[in-house]
C-alpha cells in the first residue's frame, strides 16, 4: 500500500500523523504495515484487502470487534475501517485499522523454543480456541462462510470447495459432516497457528491476530486443524515424544474451556486428512488470481529470508 495512501487514512480516521511504516516480518494474505505515528495511539497496524477464501469477503475487522466484544480471547480493537477513497467497494480496497499489541511472533522460532515455553504457549493456544468454540453467543446453526451485510456478519455458502461438505468423494467417512446432526458448528479462526499469534518470553499468548478466514465449521474439525499446526507439521523438528506431549497440552487447554467427547482421537485423525484436502484446494484458488499469486509468492519470499 502506498505511504501517501495510508497517511491519508490515518488523518482521516484517527486525525493523526504517520511518522514512519514498515512491514512485519511475519503476516496474512493482507497487505499489512506497522505504523508509527506523531500522536496517540502512538502505534497501529493497518491492513488492506485480505478476502476469506470462503466467501470473498473482507470481514476481518467484523469478526475481530465481535470476538473482542464477547469473549476474552486478546484481540486488538479495531481502530477504524472503510473503503480507499475514490475506489469501489471492492475487496481489495477494504481498509482497516488495528490497535497494535506488544509481543513477539513465535512462529519461526517455534520449534526451538524451550520445551516449557513451547508447551504453554499450546497448552494456552487450546484454551482459548476452546474458549472462542463455547461462546453460545456466537453460535451459528449450520457450516458456512462468512460475509458483511448491513454492517453486520451474515452466514454465507462458501463459494470454493470446502473440505466439510458432503458429496460423492466424502461419503463413508467414520465421522460426522456438515449437516450431520452430530456436527456442532462453531465460530473458529481459520488459520489458528504460531505465526498467527504474539507471546511474551514465558509463552503466555498476549494476542490472536489474522481473523481473515474466520468461518462456522465443525467444532471437532476446527481442533484437529488447529492441533496440526500446532504439533504435526512440525514432525521434521520436534520428536514423536515432545509431539505426544503437545498434543495433550493443546487437547487437555481445549476440553477446559470446551466439550470434547473421550472418543474423539480418531475422529481427529480423520479430520486432520480433510484438512491436508482443503489446504490443497485453497491454496489452488487462490492462485488462479493475479493478485493471489502476488500475495502467495510474498509469503513464500519471507519464509525463505527466516
Amino acid at each position: 500500500m502506498a505511504s501517501d495512501a495510508v497517511a491519508r487514512i490515518v488523518e482521516d480516521a484517527l486525525g493523526a500523523e504517520l511518522r514512519a511504516s514498515s512491514r512485519p516480518d511475519q503476516g496474512s494474505v493482507a497487505e499489512t504495515v506497522v505504523l508509527e505515528l506523531a500522536d496517540e495511539p502512538g502505534r497501529a497496524v493497518c491492513k488492506r484487502g485480505g478476502a476469506s477464501v470462503w466467501t470473498g469477503d473482507v470481514i476481518e475487522p467484523s469478526v475481530v470487534a465481535r470476538v473482542g466484544r464477547e469473549t476474552p480471547l486478546p484481540v486488538p480493537d479495531v481502530l477504524a475501517s472503510g473503503t480507499l477513497a475514490g475506489g469501489p467497494d471492492e475487496p481489495t480496497n477494504r481498509w482497516a485499522l488495528y490497535e497494535f499489541l506488544p509481543g513477539r511472533n513465535p512462529g519461526l522460532e517455534y520449534a526451538t523454543l524451550e520445551p516449557a515455553v513451547r508447551r504453554r504457549l499450546v497448552r494456552e493456544a487450546g484454551e482459548l480456541l476452546g474458549r472462542l468454540h463455547a461462546t453460545s453467543s456466537l453460535a451459528f446453526d449450520r457450516v458456512c462462510g462468512l460475509a458483511r451485510e448491513d454492517g453486520r456478519l451474515r452466514p454465507r455458502e462458501p463459494t470454493g470447495w470446502h473440505a466439510m461438505d458432503p458429496g460423492p468423494v466424502l461419503d463413508g467417512l467414520p465421522v460426522p459432516l456438515a449437516g450431520d446432526p452430530d456436527c456442532r458448528p462453531v465460530l473458529t479462526h481459520g488459520d489458528y497457528q504460531p505465526s498467527n499469534l504474539l507471546v511474551e518470553d514465558d509463552g503466555s499468548i498476549v494476542g490472536v491476530l489474522d481473523w481473515g478466514n474466520a468461518h462456522v465449521t465443525h467444532a471437532e474439525y476446527a481442533l484437529a486443524r488447529a492441533e496440526a499446526r500446532f504439533v504435526d507439521v512440525h514432525a521434521r523438528a520436534l520428536d514423536r515424544d515432545e509431539r505426544a506431549r503437545l498434543r495433550t497440552a493443546f487437547r487437555t487447554g481445549y476440553a477446559r474451556e470446551a466439550r470434547l467427547e473421550p472418543d474423539a482421537t480418531r475422529r481427529l485423525r480423520t479430520y486432520k486428512l480433510l484438512w491436508l484436502a482443503q489446504s490443497a484446494a485453497n491454496y489452488g484458488r487462490i492462485a488462479r488470481d493475479a493478485r493471489g499469486r502476488r500475495q502467495l509468492r510474498r509469503q513464500w519470499r519471507r519464509l525463505l529470508e527466516g
